[in-house]
């Protein structure tokens, strides 16, 4: 329930970015670091007591999965302003084949028919959905969107290892904080942080909204969902994020989605039904 949620709130992630003319850097950085500073006054106590047995070796270690997000979110931004968004879309809806690579020949696991099945109708999906939009690959944005799909996918391997014996809490106010201060000299760069004006309430207001739902919402139940299930079976739950994103777009920016686009939503909606079944059955 927790990772439908979070899935849902993926999807105001476009239409929020759309939103917000503030620098892409700033808006990466930000997000993180506000959603940490919310959850600060929640986990004082537990930071000292992990403080207290780790030391500060074993905290440091918790900011790798912090220094990742924040920089598969720089990328993502900053890539999403240089290329079509269907580019976009499909290079980023196709994060479940990685994840079932990294399970087949880094972790030795075997890939039942199912998945195989499952992420053959993703592929399909991505694919039709890339081409129903007009996408053309080879924009200079592609590859910054390709290098976030990937940090995405170590990120969250590299959470669900690190995060065992952490409370979540404490865990996500880490990862937010100090992922989103570790990424703050791209937002300085350039003098992006000039350029931000704050009188500007339709923006603050963008801003503040990435950090509730997509951030605090939506990377919280993942972070939560990978700790309990598989990161492939996590992955899954992503593929709600173009159906969502369509419908908050049709809603909030009166862009409504050519019914062309429908069987792709109907293919990652099958893939996904398909697998959870089957690998609950299995």
């Amino acid at each position: 329930i927790f990772l439908s949620v979070g899935a849902i709130s993926f999807g105001f992630s476009s239409v929020l970015i759309k939103l917000c003319a503030f620098p892409a850097p700033v808006i990466a950085s930000f997000r993180m670091i506000l959603a940490g500073l919310v959850l600060t006054p929640l986990c004082l106590g537990q930071l000292k007591e992990l403080f207290r047995k780790r030391g500060v070796s074993g905290f440091l270690l918790l900011l790798i999965p912090g220094l990742l997000l924040g920089l598969q979110f720089q990328a993502w931004i900053i890539g999403l302003k240089r290329t079509y968004v269907a580019s976009a879309t499909f290079i980023f809806s196709i994060n479940p084949l990685f994840f079932a690579l990294f399970e087949r020949f880094l972790y030795k696991r075997r890939i039942p028919v199912y998945t195989y099945i499952s992420l053959a109708m993703v592929l399909g999906g991505a694919y039709w959905l890339f081409a129903s939009r007009g996408g053309q690959l080879g924009q200079s944005g592609d590859f910054l969107c390709l290098l976030s799909t990937l940090l995405f996918v170590i990120y969250l391997l590299v959470s669900r290892r690190l995060s065992e014996d952490v409370p979540h809490l404490v865990y996500i106010h880490v990862l937010y904080l100090w992922g989103g201060l570790l990424t703050l000299p791209f937002a300085l760069a350039g003098g992006g942080l000039g350029r931000v004006d704050v009188t500007d309430l339709g923006s603050v207001l963008a801003l503040l909204g990435l950090a509730l739902f997509p951030t605090l919402i939506g990377h919280t139940s993942i972070n939560y969902g990978v700790r309990h299930l598989s990161p492939l079976t996590v992955s899954f739950f992503t593929l709600a994020e173009p159906i969502i994103a369509s419908l908050t777009a049709a809603l909030i920016l009166s862009e409504v989605p050519p019914i062309r686009e429908f069987p792709s939503y109907a293919l990652f909606l099958g893939a996904t039904v398909l697998y959870l079944v089957k690998s609950r059955e299995a």
